[in-house]
């Protein structure tokens, strides 16, 4: 009993402490930056630098919130709509550790070295869960409005005006993920980057097949010339065609989902209703090593089966 409180400390303890020292490192780099601009400034400055110097610090706490990130994202295939703060990547992380060994040693009855063994990876995946799906919903966004930039950007080409114009009004215009994919976009040709060579960048950076054909079609029409505002109203037209054929899809397959769903929550169901009827049926579970074998036999195979049917929703779902 005073061991597991202790190892619960311990993992507690682990997380304050990756917290406070990212609040020490941005406290200590806000202190040096103010120490090298009091060297060079004059008291009658202080106040100038000192805005200049908040600036410096959160720049530097967003570079830090940029590695933390990368971290927790390496070997994601999409990066680009994750926007979260090192204090809540390592706040999740803490508590993804912390509730992973209470539950492996107070319901599951583990040795407190297998719940720590468990609970060290759950600090690592319970952030990378959360920016996943962040990335996810940010190419959902995308994918529901970028049908409508397309078609302001088409409005406007025949109104007269040049493409990077376009592309700055959708920037201004446009909501969040949109805008900030058109902002960066125009900013580059406003410092000279050819266009191609724009919409290409941008284009690996999202890694969304709907972008991909409107990069395409308009680095060929700008090139070779060509009615581009056709090319992008057929464009617009097509990319709205492919998201009501993936919401079909998805339409269709929801009775096999729903199926697939209640499959999968009658081992939970079940084993609640017993926990609750007779809850020394279970007990080898917990308490014989043999029944440690049966239960993690039973959750690879749960694992794998939800692999499975992931797999098959996808393939008819997706692109």
């Amino acid at each position: 009993m005073l061991t597991s409180i202790l190892l619960a400390l311990v993992l507690v303890f682990l997380g304050s402490g990756a917290l406070a020292a990212a609040l020490i490192l941005s406290r200590r780099t806000r202190l040096e930056l103010e120490k090298r601009v009091n060297l060079v400034a004059s008291v009658s400055e202080a106040k100038a630098p000192s805005q200049t110097l908040i600036g410096l610090a959160k720049e530097k706490t967003k570079k830090f919130d940029a590695i933390l990130m990368r971290v927790f994202a390496f070997g994601l295939k999409n990066t680009w709509g994750m926007h979260m703060s090192s204090i809540a990547l390592l706040m999740s992380a803490a508590v993804g550790g912390v509730v992973t060994w209470l539950i492996a040693s107070r319901f599951f009855g583990l040795s407190p070295l297998l719940s720590i063994a468990l609970s060290v990876p759950m600090m690592y995946f319970a952030p990378r869960f959360m920016l996943a799906r962040q990335q996810k919903k940010a190419e959902r966004d995308f994918t529901e409005m970028f049908p409508d930039a397309v078609d302001t950007i088409g409005r406007m080409l025949r109104a007269g005006l040049p493409i990077s114009a376009a592309m700055r009004t959708v920037a201004i215009e446009a909501s969040p993920p949109v805008n900030a994919v058109f902002h960066t976009i125009a900013d580059q040709l406003r410092i000279g980057v050819p266009i191609k060579d724009a919409l290409d960048t941008s284009s690996r950076q999202i890694g969304l097949p709907d972008f991909r054909f409107f990069a395409v079609a308009v680095s060929l029409q700008y090139t070779t010339g060509g009615n581009l505002s056709a090319t992008l109203e057929i464009l617009s037209d097509l990319i709205r065609k492919r998201r009501a054929m993936r919401l079909k899809a998805r339409s269709t397959t929801g009775e096999i989902r729903i199926t697939a769903y209640t499959l999968a929550s009658i081992p939970i169901v079940t084993i609640g209703a017993l926990l609750i009827i007779q809850p020394g049926y279970l007990t080898p579970l917990w308490t014989d090593p043999r029944g440690h074998l049966i239960l993690a036999i039973a959750g690879v195979g749960f694992f794998l089966s939800y692999l499975s049917m992931r797999t098959m929703m996808r393939s008819v779902t997706n692109d």
